[in-house]
């Protein structure tokens, strides 16, 4: 959007959603800060500014869960053990469970991590076993997941050397499950 004079960049909304100028197009200055900022984005210590700043941030969440993408079922509706995971985990994840062929696992698939869809804990509760798979050493999803839903996800399969999984490390870490 073409910045006016008076463009704010964190303008206070009735949706919480600012809009957004680009920098150099247009008179105003664009100007972003992490640290709590008036709407022009300047610092402020301002305890009432923050508290609305706050606000208008807690509207946007607002907006987000009402257009929450639910995650992906991949393999049978009647599951004892449930594999978790999300983003690049997918299609390896989904070709072991083929390869296996056992209706016993399936694949729980999240295209959007936070907030979590109100149905995961449905399918979190059904499983008699939960298994997180994640390309990090701490299990950063799993502890999300567990934060937000209080079930426990009781057994992990993590790689953190940079490298993705591969088919065959999928599949023999299902096969000891």
């Amino acid at each position: 959007m073409k910045t006016d004079k008076d463009y704010k960049r964190y303008k206070i909304t009735p949706d919480g959603i600012s809009p957004r100028g680009i920098p150099g197009f247009g008179e105003g200055l664009v100007v972003v800060d992490s640290d709590e900022h008036d709407e022009e984005g300047h610092i402020t210590e301002n305890l009432s500014l923050r508290t609305k700043m706050v606000n208008k941030r807690l509207k946007k969440l607002e907006l987000i869960k009402g257009e929450i993408i639910p995650p992906e079922l991949v393999g049978s509706k009647n599951y004892k053990t449930l594999m978790v995971g999300w983003g690049s985990t997918y299609h390896v994840v989904k070709e072991a469970l083929e390869h296996l062929g056992r209706d016993d696992i399936s694949f729980l698939h999240f295209k959007q991590v936070y907030p979590l869809h109100p149905f995961a804990s449905d399918y979190l509760k059904k499983a008699r076993c939960r298994v997180i798979i994640e390309n990090n050493a701490t299990s950063q999803f799993g502890t999300l997941v567990e934060l937000c839903t209080g079930i426990d996800i009781e057994k992990k399969i993590l790689k953190y050397n940079g490298l993705p999984f591969s088919l065959e490390e999928v599949v023999e870490s299902i096969k000891t499950l």
